[in-house]
C-alpha cells in the first residue's frame, strides 16, 4: 500500500500526500449504493501506513495525533490526514507546506494547532492549521537548528497549553499564538544554566535546566504561559539525561549511574522522589534520522501515583515479549504492586485517573489478540474491558493510544512494529 493519493487539483497545481486514505477492513456496507445515501457507521477500519514491510521507517513517521469527537488526525512527513472515526472515511488532507513535516503540537487548542515544516534538512517554518478542515491559517519563519549530519534532520521541541505553540530551539524557549503565529514572548534559562527540556499544560511552562558553577544544583523553573514570567523554581538533581515526565503535578524523570529518579514537586515545592532500576523506558518514538522531538515512553502519572512498566521479558513459545504495570507511591517513594491478571504481552498505557490505568495489551497478530484492560488502582489486579480482533496484535506497540466512546484507536508513531497508520475498533456494548 502507500500509494500516492491525489488530494488536489486547482490552478494547474496537484500536490500529493503518500498514503493510500482508505480504510482496508471492513468496506462500509453502503459502498455500493447512491452517492447520496449516508455514510453508515462502521466498526472497524485501518488505514494502511506508507513504509510497512520495509526498512525506511522515517517515511510513515509520525509526529502528532489529535482525536476530536468526529475525527482522528496523523501528522505525518508528506503532511496532514484527518479521518472521520465512525466511517473510515478521509475527512481531509492537506500536504506538508515544504519538502516535509518535521514537528507538530501534540494537542490542539479550540480547532486550532501547529505543525513544523522546511526544505533541505532544515526545520525552519512554523504553521497554523485548523483542525476542522486542513486550511494551513497562517505561516511563520522560525529559528532553525544545523543536523549534524546530513541524513539526520535537527527538529524543534514543540509543546502546547493555553493557545500557544511552544518551541525549544536551543537554549531558547518561544511561544507563538496558535491564532495568527505571532511570537507572545520568549524565556531563557538564568545565567549559567542550559534548557534541557520544556513541557506544557493549562495554567504553566516547565522548563529542565542545567547549570554549572557557582550553582551547586540543577534547576525546575515554572513559567506563566500568559507572560513567560517566571513564578517559582525549584532545585533538581544534576541532569545528566532527563525529562519532564509530567506537568500536572510536575514530574521530572533523571537517569544516572544509580538509577531512574522521578521527582514530584507540589505547589509548595515539596519534593518526593521514587528511585527504579531496570524498567521499560524504551522510547516509543524514537528514529535515529529525527533529533529534537519529545520522546514519549510507557510511564503515566496521575496524583501521588508514578505508573511504570517492568522490563519486557520473552513469551515462551511465542515472538512477543511481555509487561506488567508497576505502581509507585509518592508520598512513600515504595511500589505499591505489580500488576496481575494481564495476559503475557506488552502493555500500551492510555490514561490513569482515581479508579487506575486503563491500557491496551499489545497482542500479537499471530496468537494473541490484543484486549482493552484497566489495572485496579488499589489492588494491580487487570480486569478485561474487551477484545479487539487478533489483525489489531502488534499495531499499539509503539504507538499512541485512545480510548474515546467505547471505542479503541491506535495511532503508531513509525513502521517498526506496524502495518497501519490507524486502527479503529468500537467495543461491542456489554449488559
Amino acid at each position: 500500500m502507500g500509494l500516492a493519493t491525489l488530494l488536489a487539483i486547482g490552478a494547474g497545481t496537484a500536490w500529493f500526500v503518500s498514503q493510500s486514505g482508505e480504510p482496508t477492513t471492513p468496506t462500509p456496507p453502503q459502498a455500493k449504493e447512491s452517492a447520496k445515501t449516508p455514510e453508515r457507521p462502521v466498526s472497524q477500519w485501518q488505514v494502511p501506513l506508507i513504509g510497512a514491510g520495509g526498512f525506511d521507517f522515517t517515511s510513515g513517521m509520525g509526529f502528532a495525533t489529535w482525536l476530536t469527537d468526529t475525527t482522528i488526525i496523523r501528522v505525518q512527513k508528506d503532511g496532514v490526514l484527518a479521518y472521520d472515526l465512525a466511517t473510515g472515511k478521509r475527512a481531509w488532507g492537506t500536504p506538508s507546506p515544504g519538502e516535509q513535516l518535521c514537528g507538530a503540537t501534540p494537542d490542539a487548542h479550540e480547532g486550532i494547532a501547529a505543525i513544523a515544516y522546511g526544505d533541505a534538512g532544515a526545520c525552519d517554518r512554523l504553521a497554523g492549521i485548523d483542525t476542522a478542515t486542513g486550511k494551513i491559517t497562517w505561516q511563520q519563519e522560525i529559528q532553525a537548528e544545523q543536523s549534524t549530519t546530513s541524513d539526520t534532520i535537527q527538529t524543534p521541541l514543540i509543546v502546547s497549553t493555553d493557545g500557544l505553540a511552544i518551541l525549544q530551539i536551543g537554549d531558547k524557549v518561544h511561544a507563538h499564538n496558535l491564532t495568527d503565529g505571532t511570537v507572545r514572548w520568549t524565556a531563557t534559562a538564568p545565567k549559567n544554566c542550559s534548557v534541557r527540556d520544556t513541557n506544557a499544560a493549562p495554567g504553566r511552562v516547565v522548563m529542565l535546566a542545567h547549570c554549572v558553577y557557582p550553582y551547586t544544583k540543577d534547576r525546575v523553573l515554572v513559567l506563566d504561559p500568559e507572560t513567560g514570567k517566571m513564578t517559582r523554581k525549584h532545585p533538581s538533581r544534576r541532569i545528566y539525561s532527563g525529562t519532564i515526565a509530567s506537568v500536572n503535578p510536575i514530574v521530572t524523570q533523571i537517569e544516572d549511574a544509580y538509577g531512574t529518579h522521578f521527582t514530584r514537586y507540589d505547589d509548595s515545592g515539596k519534593a518526593s522522589e521514587i528511585t527504579v532500576g531496570k524498567i521499560d523506558l524504551l522510547p516509543l518514538n524514537d528514529l535515529i534520522t529525527i533529533r529534537g522531538m519529545r520522546l514519549h515512553y510507557r510511564v503515566a502519572v496521575h496524583g501521588d501515583r508514578l505508573y511504570l512498566a517492568t522490563w519486557p521479558k520473552k513469551v515462551p513459545d511465542s515472538f512477543r515479549s511481555r509487561n506488567n504495570v508497576l505502581a509507585y507511591d509518592f508520598e512513600t517513594g515504595r511500589r505499591v504492586w505489580e500488576s496481575s491478571g494481564n495476559r503475557p504481552s506488552r502493555l500500551a498505557y492510555i490514561r490513569a485517573d482515581d479508579s487506575g490505568l486503563l491500557a491496551l495489551e499489545v497482542g500479537d497478530h499471530r496468537d494473541l489478540a490484543p484486549r482493552l484492560i484497566r489495572v485496579d488502582a488499589k489492588t494491580g489486579k487487570a480486569k478485561g474491558l474487551g477484545d479487539l480482533p487478533l489483525e489489531f496484535g502488534l499495531e499499539a506497540e509503539r504507538a499512541k493510544v485512545y480510548e474515546q466512546n467505547g471505542a479503541v484507536i491506535i495511532v503508531p508513531w513509525s513502521s517498526i512494529t506496524a502495518d497501519n497508520a490507524i486502527s479503529y475498533y468500537k467495543l461491542p456494548k456489554t449488559n
